[in-house]
């Protein structure tokens, strides 16, 4: 119960921050230069273009009808969580209105750069949180769950829509750099949500394993997992290493691995997020195993809440 408090509060604010954000993109950079965003959003303002009516109101109103759905069918707890942030951003939006007169950039193509930063910024924070601020992520949600659909497919799909709209409602050109701010808050969106520390995942396939775990672990720093494979057509056993390394690294063990084995096969992969020892855990170093083995056996509860010792690591059990 303490946890889901926990979490519960942790979304709360962050869905503050991220929305105050989001608004500060929309009031400074947006408006003035009349481009729309994607999503909900973006209709909001093409009818504050064609109304008058404040852009958090309109945001707000619109949103009606999916926070119905999200609590027919995403249940109560994330209905919690839209309708804040919903009435959270769209206050905000509301509330950030005098940005508008200052219009620090007079480029729209700037404009349009600066407010995809900081709308991206805003939700990725909230989005990390686990919280909502209502548009059309619930609507994709629901159609993800009975549809089976890619949530980025819809969503793209949806602000595809929104542009065309823009271009009939206000101009092409508008259209053209709203595609870029756009592209530009879903960019900075996944990059806030899954981390700014770029990993990959490097499968190397080579005769001399051993020797090229050793290079990964005394010239890297790193930890590698040996996997059985066999070849599809000649059925010969293989073992192929699985190690994830930082962006800068990867050159360096390129580099090691062809000096070691000019015949192994390798593939580099982006690794969206790694969570664990050596990236987001400290590594457990061989002091720390020996202590906690030590006090497993002086309590008779051998093998209970070991860590784990780094590759190339040996943590030696204590002799009675």
């Amino acid at each position: 119960m303490q946890l889901k408090w926990g979490r519960t509060t942790n979304a709360l604010v962050m869905t503050t921050i991220g929305s105050l954000l989001f608004a500060i993109g929309i009031d400074a950079f947006i408006v003035p230069h009349k481009l729309v965003s994607g999503s909900l959003s973006g209709i909001a303002l093409m009818l504050y273009y064609l109304t008058g009516v404040q852009v958090g109101t309109l945001n707000l109103l619109l949103n009606v009808p999916i926070l119905y759905a999200a609590y027919r069918w995403l249940g109560r707890w994330h209905l919690m969580i839209t309708l804040f942030g919903t009435a959270v951003i769209s206050f905000l939006i509301n509330a950030m209105e005098f940005m508008e007169q200052y219009q620090l950039t007079s480029d729209p193509l700037v404009g349009s750069l600066l407010g995809g930063i900081m709308c991206g910024l805003g939700l990725g924070i909230v989005y990390r949180a686990g919280g909502n601020t209502g548009g059309l992520d619930p609507i994709a949600l629901i159609i993800r769950k009975y549809y089976g659909l890619q949530m980025g497919s819809i969503i793209f799909g949806i602000n595809v829509l929104v542009l065309f709209a823009a271009a009939l409602v206000i101009s092409v050109e508008a259209a053209a750099i709203t595609l870029i701010s756009i592209y530009v808050q879903a960019m900075v969106t996944n990059k806030v949500v899954v981390g700014f520390n770029q990993r990959k995942a490097i499968y190397i396939i080579s005769y001399k394993p051993y020797k090229i775990c050793d290079l990964i672990i005394h010239q890297l720093g790193r930890g590698a997992t040996i996997l059985n494979g066999e070849g599809a057509y000649t059925h010969q056993h293989k073992q192929v290493i699985l190690v994830v390394v930082g962006l800068m690294q990867v050159a360096k063990l390129k580099e090691a691995v062809q000096k070691e084995d000019p015949s192994a096969f390798m593939i580099i992969s982006d690794a969206a997020e790694v969570i664990g020892q050596g990236f987001t855990i400290p590594l457990a170093t061989p002091e720390s195993v020996n202590a906690a083995i030590e006090r497993s056996v002086q309590s008779g509860a051998m093998g209970d809440s070991l860590p784990d010792a780094p590759e190339g690591t040996i943590a030696e059990t204590p002799k009675n």
